[in-house]
Formats: structure tokens, sequence, C-alpha cells
């Protein structure tokens, strides 16, 4: 992209004087607006390089170059200077002595090491590429994805093209501005590091760990350990000062800030997982995180800069942030970098779309709340309840196996606190929090007590019981389920005191879902109708087979799944039925590639439905999704709906769609069965969502509020003998009626008859289905006429009909 030139650069002063029209009051904590500019091209990384005479510069990556701005007058940045280079999404950059060093990864570019010499600013800055052919390499080094410069003067480059990705150790310190080769770390791909006393720590990314060596001797590193991160996507590392902890960040969804303690290597020891509380579960994206001091700051994707209190590695509490981008929830936008080592304490914030921030932080230690849950009947304590200060500051904590919880906020005061756990009632408490101490407050909880909740399910239409059918119960907290008897009836013996949500299915007859709440032993009577319906609230037996080797249909809550401004599996079932189930192919996994279809074709199908006997007309309606995304080939994919009536089977739909499209729960349209296939007492519907093995690319599917209903009801039937169920319309017609029939016995042969005033026969159509819906073209002259069907020798009912003019 080309750079904005100085001209246009808008430049946004203090937070006060911004007006409205200009830039929208972005969240923020203890981080206030210095300056602002923006740029024509999408930025990267950022570092800072601190002038013989005091002045701080922001190296700003974009992806067009360089931009080096001077913050001589830290409200009114200046650019002094733009290095161009080749268009690469990812730079890094760092400094030693009056040369910063630049990295940059793209496919295709060449820019090997970019030095830039900032001796001469803000008059004068030049720059060159080195770019070797290093020891025992045979290709020139070209792109690297990362750097780190030691205290020594060490340069750690990662993720080169060169060293199969391993960390290349190079010397800027003996001959300023001219690399020297030092030697090589493992031949094994690292995605950033970190180095301090002569100790390397690695990003192994796609290991999903970080390793740590000895580096004292460059011609012969020592790997001392590795640890596997949360989320095993190791994307940053950084340690404190006296070595003793490291910070690491997952560049995953929902993934955490890390500390782990590392005083002993042989037992590295996780200590706490931080993630922003105000949008936790929302898919934001920690990107890198760097420790001054006591402190951490993170270049947090979305969430923009956030910092937390390191003090208590084993209790992480946010103490400020300042979102740069709200106009994204989650993915990979917004903050890249965050640099808080500048000489003015300011803080540079690189914003993928928003350009260059100047922050201004205020370091407030945290206030600390620590304790323990327990039963209060018999002392035990109570894991996973949430505890939560009635405050402001987003916060939250759960407890440990052990009832102990660790959490805090910045903000002091005197607050309630409240503890909910999962069987008991909620219990509340007051606490005193004053920055940098800790508040012991230990809260005992009382059990909700426990319910027998029994009843029958009946047949709506006889009053009969109906056998296995399911009754399942839930709420937030727990679930239930039984199945009937021979009697229709169930029992759920140890509910817990609550309010339900209560579901009672079972194959051929209506769904039913209430609301209820249990607060002693109730004894209740459910009576559904025969139907086929399915909101899938209750397992109702229907069957998955197929090849693929994941994305396999299963009955849940869809997690979601939601990336690169795409929503790709739902986040919920349909919203045209109750409850919150519905089958989705696949819903285990956190990113578009783990549930996905894959490997070949995934079929759902129904259980036996008896139509013939059961409906005159049978229409089937239902609710999908469906979403295939190229990968490496075209959006080939389909879901396919079939109909099979226990001989053969007919395909009902193909719905395809492409990267075009974001998919949302829809209706499909009504499908009259009649159309399609000879309606008997053995008919399914499958679901086949595919992925095609020649061609593989993301596929997912879902499938919600099934129901068959009856499109001709009895009532509209003119005829109704012990032959067969018919009504002709529209009644007079011109040239051409509709006919609707259904037989009801058995034949061998069976025809259309119409017969004039005088009882002659004036036409006649063989039937070949039982059931069926004819359009009668007629060329006889107006009068009136009279339609019946033949069976064999069995002659029904008639209709009188007029045909007019």
């Amino acid at each position: 992209m080309k750079k904005i030139s100085t001209s246009k650069v808008r430049f946004l002063l203090t937070f006060l004087a911004v007006s409205f029209a200009t830039i929208q009051i972005f969240a923020q904590k203890n981080l206030e607006l210095v300056s602002r500019i923006e740029y024509n091209s999408i930025a990267n990384d950022i570092w800072h390089y601190t002038a013989p005479d005091g002045t701080d510069y922001v190296l700003m990556g974009l992806r067009s170059g360089v931009s080096v701005v001077s913050l001589a007058d830290p409200a009114n940045p200046q650019e002094v200077k733009f290095i161009p280079g080749e268009e690469s999404a990812w730079r890094d950059l760092k400094v030693w002595g009056n040369f910063a060093y630049v990295t940059a990864d793209q496919n295709g570019t060449k820019e090997g090491l970019l030095v830039i010499d900032l001796s001469g600013v803000p008059d004068e800055v030049t720059w060159t590429n080195w770019r070797p052919v290093l020891p025992g390499q045979t290709d020139t080094l070209f792109t690297c994805h990362n750097l780190w410069i030691d205290e020594f003067g060490y340069a750690y480059l990662s993720g080169c093209n060169v060293n199969e990705g391993g960390v290349l150790f190079i010397d800027v310190f003996s001959q300023p501005g001219m690399p020297q080769f030092a030697g090589y770390n493992d031949a094994v791909y690292a995605h950033d590091c970190y180095a301090l006393n002569n100790r390397l720590y690695t990003a192994d990314v796609y290991a999903g760990q970080f390793s740590v060596f000895d580096v004292t001797d460059k011609s012969d590193p020592q790997l001392l350990a590795t640890q596997q991160t949360p989320f095993k996507f190791c994307h940053n590392v950084w340690t404190t000062a006296d070595g003793k902890t490291i910070f690491t960040t997952d560049e995953k969804a929902n993934a955490p800030t890390a500390a782990y303690d590392i005083s002993n290597l042989g037992n590295i020891r996780l200590l706490d997982e931080f993630r922003p509380a105000a949008t936790l579960n929302t898919g934001v994206i920690p990107h890198n995180a760097h420790v001054l001091g006591n402190y951490v700051v993170i270049s947090h994707y979305t969430d923009g800069c956030v910092i937390f209190d390191a003090t208590r590695p084993d209790n992480l509490v946010q103490v400020a942030n300042y979102d740069t981008n709200p106009d994204f929830p989650n993915g990979f936008h917004g903050a890249w970098g965050a640099d808080p080592f500048l000489k003015s304490g300011l803080i540079a914030v690189s914003d993928m779309e928003n350009g260059l921030f100047i922050l201004k932080p205020t370091y407030q230690r945290a206030c600390y709340l620590e304790g323990k849950i327990t039963n209060a009947a018999t002392s035990s304590p109570i894991t996973g309840a949430r505890v939560k200060i009635q405050s402001p500051d987003a916060n939250f904590e759960t407890s440990n196996a052990s009832g102990n919880y660790k959490t805090g906020q910045v903000t002091p005061g005197t607050f309630e606190v409240l503890v909910q756990a999962k069987g008991y009632f909620d219990a509340t408490a007051q606490a005193t929090l004053v920055n940098g101490e800790v508040t012991i407050l230990n809260v005992e909880m009382t059990p909700l007590p426990p319910h027998t909740i029994a009843g029958r399910v009946l047949d709506k239409t006889t009053g009969k019981p109906i056998v296995g059918a399911q009754v399942f119960i839930e709420n937030q907290d727990f679930a239930y389920s039984a199945e009937s008897d021979v009697e229709g009836k169930f029992e759920l013996p140890a509910v817990l005191q609550g309010e339900y949500t209560v579901c009672v299915g079972s194959w051929g007859f209506e769904n039913l879902t209430e609301t209820k709440p249990f607060t002693g032993n109730s004894e209740l009577v459910y009576q559904i109708a025969p139907a086929y319906q399915d909101n899938f609230n209750t397992n109702l037996g229907w069957t998955v087979t197929g090849t693929a080797t994941k994305g396999i249909w299963e009955r849940g809550i869809p997690k979601g799944i939601f990336a690169a401004n795409i929503q790709w599996r739902p986040a919920g079932d349909s919203p045209n039925d109750p409850g919150n189930r519905a089958y989705v192919t696949g819903n285990q996994g956190n990113t578009i590639f783990d549930d996905q279809v894959d490997g070949g074709e995934t079929i759902l199908t129904s259980p036996p439905m008896e139509l013939r006997k059961r409906y005159n007309r049978p229409q089937l309606s239902f609710d999908y999704w469906f979403y295939n995304s190229p990968s490496n080939n075209a959006a080939n994919d389909s879901m396919v709906v079939k109909v099979s009536n226990g001989k053969i089977s007919a395909v009902l739909a193909v719905f395809a769609t492409n990267q075009s499209n974001v998919q949302v729960w829809t209706p499909a349209d009504t499908f009259d069965l009649a159309d399609f296939i000879e309606i008997t007492d053995d008919m399914r519907i499958s679901f086949t969502a595919s992925d095609r093995v020649e061609t593989p690319n993301v596929v997912e599917a879902g499938i919600d509020n099934f129901r068959v209903w009856e499109g001709v009801p009895n009532e509209l039937f003119v005829v109704k003998d012990e032959l067969v169920k018919m009504r002709v319309y529209p009644n007079p017609f011109n040239a051409v009626f509709t006919l609707d029939y259904k037989i009801e016995k058995a034949y061998d042969k069976a025809s259309l008859l119409i017969f004039n005033d005088l009882g002659q026969k004036v036409q006649e159509i063989k039937l070949t289905d039982s059931l069926g819906r004819l359009e009668v073209t007629t060329d006889f002259a107006p009068g009136v006429y009279f339609v019946a069907l033949l069976l064999d020798d069995r002659l029904s009912e008639a209709v009188r009909v007029v045909k007019g003019f």
C-alpha cells in the first residue's frame, strides 16, 4: 500500500480535546489517549528508539514499510521518515545502539534483515538490507517472522526461511550496523523468542509449547526444558527480570495469557491464566505480552491494550485497558503490538486498522481478594464456585479443587461479593479491598434440597400410556432424564431445587416443552398428541452413519464457531422452536478446522414413520444451516436431503453455498412428500453432509425444528367412503381441475373415471400411486359431471363437479 503523506496524517491530541465527530470514545481504564496517527497501510508490530538527546521515536511497522515517528512532543507526533518495503503482513522491529533491525515475513519477500541507521534522526535516516547465505545453508536469508535482541547485543531471529525456522544467533554489537553470524539453535520452527541472561525462551507455536535453552555458547546451545501451553499454540514468551516467571500467549480465540513458575526447570508449574473478564468467551485473541516491572502489557487484538498486575503471578488482575478498535468484537483485528518501554513512560500501540496510538498509563496496584468456599453442612470444599465482586470492574473467578479462589480488581473500596455454585443457594458477603493488599474472604454455602419428580406420559387422543417416552429436565447447572415404563410412569429422584426447562418427547408424538420451578416433590401428568416432530431436546432415536473422519452429526447445544467475520457454525439452535438443542456436524472444537466435515460424508437418518396410516397428504418442514467455504479448492460441497419409503429413495433438496454467504438458521421450503415418492408406513428422512475427498474444504451443517404435518385435513375431503378419500377443486372449473386422493383399501389396478349427467364415461386416467395430487385437463362440453375412482371392480362414491364456459 502507498504510505499516507504527512499532510494527510490526522493527529489526535489529548483524549479530552478530541471531538466526538473525529473519534469514538474508546473503552478505557488507567490508560489515557495522548495522540494518534492514522495510516492508509495496515499496521503490524512496533518498537522504540531513544536518541542520545533523550527524544523517543516510534518505529511503526506497516505492510508497506516502516514509519519513523518523533515523540519530541508526544501530543503532536511527527513522522520524520518513511522507509518503503515489500508488501508484508508481518514485520518485527528491535533496536541495538543507534541501529534498528527489522524482519519481514511474507511469501515472496526478499528483504532479509533490514538495518536502519537512526544516528542522524530526525534529519537523516539511512538503511541497508542484510541478505547473507549463512554457513551450511544453500538459501539466502530472505524472510524471518520475528526477532529479539538481548542485553549482550545478540539478535535472535526466529521463523526464518533457513534452519527450518529455528532461531539464528546474530551478533549486532561487534560491528554496529553490520550483523555477524554467531550460530544456530535447534532446527525447530520458533514463532517468536525472548532471551535474558543467556537463557533463550522460544515460542514453538506449531509444537504447542515453549522451550528453554542455555545459549551461553552460541555454537552449542543446550535444551533445558519444554512446557506445553494451555491452547497448545504458543505465540509469544516473556520473562520477569529475575527469570523466575514466564508469561505466554496462545494466539487462539478465548486463549489466556498464562504465567508459569520456571524457577525449577525440572518442575515448571502453571500459576494462573489471565483472560479479560469483560470479553470472556467471546472469541477475543491475545497477541503479545511484554513484562514491565511487576506489570504485563498485552496487545490483545480487539480488546486493545490490556495491562495486568503480575506482582502475585498466581493471581493476575487486570488494572488498565484501552480499546483501540471497537469496530470488531473478535478476530485478527485491533492492537498488534504494545511497547511499554519508551523512556517517557508512554505506551506506543500499533492498531492494525487505526494506526498509531500514544497512551499515558497509570500503573495502579491491584486489590486482591482470596479465600476458600466450603459446604456449610459438611465443611467440604466446593469446586467451581463462581466468585464475583459486585462492582463496575469486570471480574470473576472460580474456586479450584480445594475450594480456594484468587481474584481481585483495581478499584478499592467496600463491595458485596456474590458467590454462586451448582447445587447451592447463592451466598453474599462483604469485603473491603485495598490497592496492593490481600483481603481474605472465606464463604460457606448452603446446599439446595433434593426433590423427587415423578409422573406419567399419556397419549392425548386416547389417554393410553406412552411407553419409552423421554423426560428431560435441565437448567444452567443440572440435567436429569428418565424414560417412561409400560404404564407411562417416570421418576426423577434427587432433583435439586430450582427452575427447570422440561422437555417430553416420544417418536411419533409431538414435543412438549415448558419451564417449571421445582421447590418440592412433584407428581406430573404430560399428555402429548400423535405427530412426527423433533426439536432434538430429547433423544428420539435418530441414527448417524457415514465415512467422514470428523464433523460427524451430533445432537447438542451448538457451540458456534466465529472467525474471519464469518459465523461458520451456529452459536445456538434454531430460534423457531423451543429448547436449545439441534443436530450439527461436530460440536467439540474451537476453530473452523477442528470439527468441520472431513474425509467423506456423515448421514443423519430419522426413525421410521407410518405416514400412510397417519396422514392424507404428509408435508415435511425443517430448519437448516449449511456453510461451505473453500480451503485450497472451490466450495463444491453440499447437504443432500432424501426421503425413502422402505423400497426406494428420492432427493428432496440439495443445499450448497460459497464463501460469500454468511449463514443463519433458515426454514427450508415445505416438501409435499407425495410429489416425490409413494407414501408408505416405512418412511425415513436423511440428511447427508459431505466433504469431497478429492477436493477438501470447510463444511458445517445443522438441522433443527423437524416436523411432518397434514397437508389435507379430513374435513377438506368431499368423499370419505370405505375405498377412498377424495376432493376436487376448483369447483366449478373451466378446463382444468385438481384431484387430491388417498386410496384406503388394497387394490391391483386403479383409475380416475369422469361421467356425464347421463352416466356415460367421458374420460379415464390410470393411477399409479395410492396417494396423490393430479391435475386433470378436460376437453368435453360445459355441464355437470361426476368424478369417481375405480379400484379393480369397485367404484367409489362420486364427486359432482360443474364445468363452466
